[in-house]
């Protein structure tokens, strides 16, 4: 009897262990194993290198830091034109206008970088991997869920040009334009914390 109550409170035991570990495991979830990944709209296209490599972020959706990165090493910052792999002309649209967000949004999530039009210590290059705005009725009817919306992809590279991190995050706002800057606050504020 005293053997099966010792095996008993050995897989209780367990059993706890393995759902308290569950959630630590969640937040290192993959982009490539996520739904996300799988829908047509959202696949991973050829901006980013290292897909595989992206997370599950904080702030923003999907997150890669080469280690022991950290925002504060750099001072200068270059913002490239972003490029537009979605096909239609609402990503186009939409990458004219996420270069010029970044300078409001690295002062207020206070990473202290002086946005260069030259040679910087960190250099980003962004990408409109999809966007998308409903019209007609659903946008009247449909509330949040209906609003335009963006997927940017983010490559950051320091001065020697090796790629120290790769963020993918959908964002949603009033317009296209809001859409793209709510995405650039996101992934500021994730580049600050480096998850």
């Amino acid at each position: 009897m005293f053997q099966r109550s010792k095996a008993f409170v050995f897989l209780a035991a367990a059993a706890i262990a393995a759902t308290l570990s569950t959630p630590a495991q969640a937040g290192s979830k993959k982009f490539i194993d996520s739904d996300d990944a799988k829908k047509e709209d959202e696949a991973p296209q050829k901006f980013l290198k290292d897909y595989d490599k992206l997370v599950q972020g904080k702030e923003a959706d999907w997150v890669w830091f080469a280690e022991g990165f950290d925002a504060k090493a750099y001072k200068t910052v270059k913002i490239r034109p972003y490029a537009a792999t979605g096909k239609n002309s609402r990503s186009k649209a939409a990458a004219e206008d996420g270069p010029g967000y970044w300078d409001r949004w690295v002062t207020k999530t206070k990473l202290n970088w002086d946005v260069a039009k030259g040679g910087a210590d960190l250099t980003i290059e962004g990408n409109i991997a999809d966007a998308w705005e409903p019209s007609g009725a659903a946008r009247a009817w449909g509330g949040w869920m209906a609003n335009p919306g963006v997927c940017q992809e983010i490559i950051g590279k320091d001065s020697k040009g090796k790629t120290v991190f790769e963020i993918r995050h959908k964002s949603k706002g009033s317009t296209l334009s809001d859409a793209v800057e709510n995405g650039v606050e996101n992934i500021c504020k994730s580049i600050a914390k480096g998850k």
